[in-house]
């Protein structure tokens, strides 16, 4: 807009993954906003995008009321939207925001040597799943709501550091976006699993078959890219391809500035965040090294 202001501007919207309808408006809301936090944006406005059964309308006021919650969070402006009739309840924000245009954070790229962080645990997907068969325990159900009810905004401090890359963990899975990142020849990432947050007691509802199409799909897609340690369990790996909703932040930044990045986001609410990997440099081969 001119040397001093750039508009951001962005659209997600989701279809229910959660019974409550509350709730579920807290949840697409985070999740639609969260595009702007992956940028280092601020947003500044937002429209609902709905679509919903005309004979479900308290349901509807609902999660309305959830989302125009997560909007005045944000410290952004609700001015309005538009509805259309559906089977299906859909869900969504299209939002505006702003940045300084020499402090967009892009999402692919990463510098090498530099750290990766994620500011939450993975595994929304398959609980997801779980609660769609009615399996899923509701202690486990409560913490998947609660990260993906919480924004992915940063604080000016973190946003300060040296933070080469950054993109929210979304559909396409932790390996999905992170391929995103790695778009530059001879730049590769190594991670290390068993740093990797997750939520509590997946490894059951795995073995009960819960794994989502998305995450289904995101492995076929995806797994070319990776060299994976023999000793890492199947278990273990499809965690890294669920398909998320409203997940956590993954940042590339300057290796010496991790630990502080780290401290700051701990201090923010983000008690899941690990340091999991590294960006390095690769000739040839996979782009993706487990260990």
């Amino acid at each position: 807009m001119n040397e001093t202001q750039a508009l951001l501007f962005t659209v997600d919207v989701i279809t229910p993954i959660i019974d409550d309808p509350y709730t579920f408006g807290k949840i697409a809301a985070a999740n639609a906003l969260s595009d702007i936090y992956a940028m280092g944006g601020n947003p500044l406005m937002a429209l609902n995008i709905i679509a919903f059964p005309d004979n479900r309308l308290e349901e509807l006021k609902s999660v309305l009321q959830g989302g125009a919650e997560k909007i005045a969070e944000a410290g952004a402006l609700l001015a309005g939207g538009h509805t259309i009739k559906d089977k299906e309840p859909k869900y969504g924000l299209a939002i505006i925001g702003l940045l300084h245009p020499r402090k967009v954070i892009y999402n692919h790229s990463p510098q090498l040597d530099d750290c990766l962080i994620l500011t939450k645990p993975l595994g929304t997907g398959i609980l997801s799943t779980a609660l769609k068969a009615e399996i899923v325990e509701r202690s486990d159900l409560n913490q998947a709501i609660f990260w993906m009810s919480k924004l992915n905004r940063l604080s000016p401090e973190i946003l300060r550091l040296p933070i080469h890359s950054m993109t929210d963990i979304t559909g396409f899975g932790l390996i999905g976006h992170l391929k995103e990142m790695l778009t530059e020849d001879g730049i590769g990432a190594e991670l290390w699993v068993d740093n990797i947050p997750r939520l509590e007691n997946l490894k059951k509802y795995i073995a009960a078959g819960m794994i989502p199409g998305g995450t289904v799909k995101n492995k076929e897609i995806y797994s070319c890219l990776v060299e994976k340690n023999p000793a890492i369990s199947e278990e273990q790996e499809i965690i890294l391809y669920d398909a998320q909703t409203s997940g956590g932040l993954l940042l590339s930044i300057n290796q010496e500035k991790a630990e502080k990045a780290k401290e700051l986001l701990l201090r923010k609410g983000f008690t899941g965040t690990k340091i999991i990997g590294r960006i390095i440099k690769i000739s040839s081969g996979k782009k993706i090294i487990l260990k």
